[in-house]
């Protein structure tokens, strides 16, 4: 048998029982249609992946292989390796679009493993192949993942930067599901800013976008933030109003998990309202359902709330169960504010049962998170200017390997042409890439540069800052009336040192440390070494 024959003949027997088990029509692998597959049960991954894999390789097969990867999130497991197939794919064929749109996708997927600097690094990467594609939605949608991938690095202004272009490229294609998605990132990164106001500008825009479309499930998440703006600002009926709004929508639309969040979050409007009793039916309502959909951040959040709210009712040991239930889930998905908020609460649980030792310790443990935090955005400026330099870099790279393919393309055929044309034009394109080498050096070294003049700056603020902060200290500490001495033995409390490391650290007697200790404590009107060091931290 004829082997071209042989193979149309496998290929057809597969395309035949794929159709007849999924209910996928050969139509359907030309190329796939996502949405409509989507619809069906139980569809077989593996099956779908054998028929793409025989295809040539082209745009047809990474555009298919993207729709399998997309698929195997819902039918589980997910195939990663699907992924990295139509990543290979797209660069053999220098499918710029076919990069940027693996290299998008998987940006989504690190931030939701909670891989938040490898998540930044992927969408970048994916920009800088969007630069050379057809595809705008793709690029908006990635400069929006790009947004909340800062965000949740606490690095609001980049994020800022990033929904800006989105919104302004969603402008000129006149695209407004986008638009909305990057006037609700705008609202949340001036939320997390605590710029309520500006907030809620962005928000009501997004609303009016959304309301326009008729898009009930975008408008019950402005309803959601345009409430949590209004907690904030202590107008608790317009939040529990907007609230209420949004609970409606995910009702009807039958978003169980959404309905678990807008709980969550009117129990927290409740909770600073300081009606507690409300505040735990609605962390109960939502509590099971969070469990059953595994929304671990949320879920911290609730049990830690929770605990706040039997805290402030005195009922200790559901309290602190459900802070300790909370912490634990918090500590395994890294959410820093959960984990800041259940030590705080722990803590004062502790001490006002007169457990000063455990609640000590949680202090610390919350102090050393929350002053990571405060110092993450920082840090994480001179990350995101490491992230932009290799980015650039690689990019250079894919582009000389880019230009280099072309030229050797080019070389074959002229070959055919004219011998001494191909001489003139190796001499020319040998003195272009010398040029274009030197000036990309040129280019770098600049780069580096500008990076060392901006830590020099860094590096100056935080100095300025220090000097601020040490004439503050200072005069808190003569207000106070507390000697030098006294001072210094105050700083070792706060750091949670006992009395005799105190003594060794200053090379005094025990009972002089002792001696300082009662005179801090009637000087800084405090009972014990916790609120001394809490005092201590406001100094």
């Amino acid at each position: 048998m004829n082997k071209k024959l042989l193979a149309f003949t496998i290929l057809l027997i597969l395309l035949l029982s794929c159709g007849k088990k999924d209910n996928i029509s050969f139509s359907d692998l030309q190329p796939l249609n996502y949405k409509l597959i989507k619809k069906q049960k139980n569809v077989n991954i593996d099956s779908l992946y054998q028929v793409i894999s025989l295809k040539k390789e082209d745009t047809i097969k990474v555009i298919d292989l993207i729709t399998a990867f997309k698929l195997s999130i819902k039918n589980k497991p997910i195939r990663n390796d699907i992924l990295e197939v139509a990543l290979q794919v797209s660069r053999n064929i220098n499918y710029e679009t076919g990069i940027a749109n693996c290299l998008n996708t998987k940006g989504v997927n690190a931030r939701y493993q909670h891989e938040y600097l490898k998540s930044v690094k992927l969408h970048k990467d994916a920009l800088q192949h969007y630069k050379s594609s057809w595809d705008i939605e793709s690029r908006i949608k990635n400069l929006n993942s790009l947004g909340v991938s800062y965000r949740k690095l606490n690095m609001e202004e980049e994020a800022l930067t990033h929904y800006f272009e989105a919104l302004k490229l969603s402008e000129k294609v006149e695209h407004t599901r986008s638009m909305a998605m990057a006037l609700n990132g705008i609202g949340n990164a001036y939320l997390n800013q605590n710029k309520f106001d500006q907030a809620k500008t962005y928000f009501k825009l997004a609303l009016n976008l959304e309301s326009l479309n008729n898009n009930e499930k975008g408008m019950g998440y402005d309803y959601s933030n345009l409430g949590e703006v209004y907690m904030h600002q202590k107008k608790y009926d317009s939040s529990y109003a907007y609230h209420m709004k949004s609970l409606k929508i995910a009702k009807k639309l039958g978003y169980k998990d959404n309905v678990a969040i807008i709980n969550n979050t009117i129990g927290k409007m409740f909770q600073h309202k300081g009606e507690y009793e409300k505040s735990l039916k609605y962390y109960n309502k939502a509590l099971p359902v969070l469990e059953k959909f595994r929304s671990h951040r949320y879920l911290s959040n609730t049990l830690v709330n929770k605990g706040i709210c039997y805290f402030k009712l005195k009922q200790y040991n559901k309290a602190e169960e459900s802070i300790q239930k909370g912490l634990a889930i918090a500590k395994k998905v890294a959410s820093k504010e959960n984990i800041i908020l259940g030590y705080e609460t722990l803590s004062k649980l502790y001490n006002e049962k007169a457990n000063y030792k455990n609640a000590f310790k949680e202090y610390k443990l919350m102090t050393t998170y929350r002053d990571s935090m405060f110092n993450i955005h920082s840090d994480n400026n001179i990350v995101a200017m490491g992230i932009k330099y290799d980015s650039e870099k690689k990019d250079q790279e894919i582009h000389r390997l880019y230009l280099e393919s072309r030229v050797h393309k080019s070389r074959v055929l002229i070959d055919f042409l004219i011998i001494g044309l191909l001489v003139l034009l190796g001499f020319f394109f040998i003195f272009y890439n010398r040029l274009r080498l030197k000036n990309k050096q040129l280019e770098i070294e600049e780069m580096r540069n500008n990076i060392e003049e901006y830590l020099g700056e860094i590096y100056r603020l935080e100095n300025d800052d220090c000097k601020k902060k040490n004439v503050n200290i200072d005069q808190k500490i003569e207000e106070y009336g507390l000697t030098s001495r006294e001072a210094e033995v105050l700083i070792y409390i706060s750091q949670g040192m006992k009395n005799q490391e105190i003594a060794n650290k200053m090379f005094v007697s025990l009972s002089t440390v002792k001696t300082h200790t009662m005179s801090i404590f009637v000087k800084l009107d405090v009972r014990n070494r916790i609120e001394a060091a809490r005092k201590a931290q406001t100094l």
